[in-house]
């Protein structure tokens, strides 16, 4: 005769656990007409040097993120994602449209109208668009 054994039951929950973090502050939706212009400033060709912009890309609210890391509603950084075919971009924001003097990313705040950059090997494009808010009313949500 074989012997049942028995086991206490008990109850297992699982928890999510996320192996990052990323809190996405605000998006920012590049003025392709008016950055495919400025790109004359910068090049005799912008089409022929591979700079122009696409409402497809960078002209989308969701192509560029500032980024708040630790969750203090500042951002410490902006990436310009889902380029076609370059990866994740770094981008460095600037006072004006002359593109020479940096801004501090954490200066950046909603509603501002910025300029930035972004380089790919030898190529850098010129943007420019107004900063707003990824779920109006909550700037954190990602």
């Amino acid at each position: 005769m074989m012997k049942k054994m028995w086991s206490t039951p008990r109850t297992v929950v699982q928890s999510f656990e996320p192996n990052e973090y990323v809190a996405v502050c605000w998006g920012v939706k590049c003025l392709t007409g008016q950055a495919n212009q400025t790109e004359y400033c910068f090049y005799s060709d912008p089409v022929k040097a591979g700079v122009t912009h696409d409402d497809d890309y960078c002209g989308q609210t969701s192509h560029q993120w500032l980024v708040d890391s630790d969750n203090n509603n500042v951002a410490e950084s902006m990436t310009e994602i889902n380029t076609n075919g370059l990866g994740n971009l770094s981008c460095t924001v600037y006072t004006d449209d002359s593109y020479t003097t940096p801004r501090d990313i954490s200066t950046v705040r909603a509603d501002d109208y910025i300029y930035w950059t972004t380089t790919s090997g030898n190529r850098t494009w010129h943007y420019q668009g107004r900063v707003s808010n990824t779920v109006p009313g909550h700037p954190n949500r990602s």
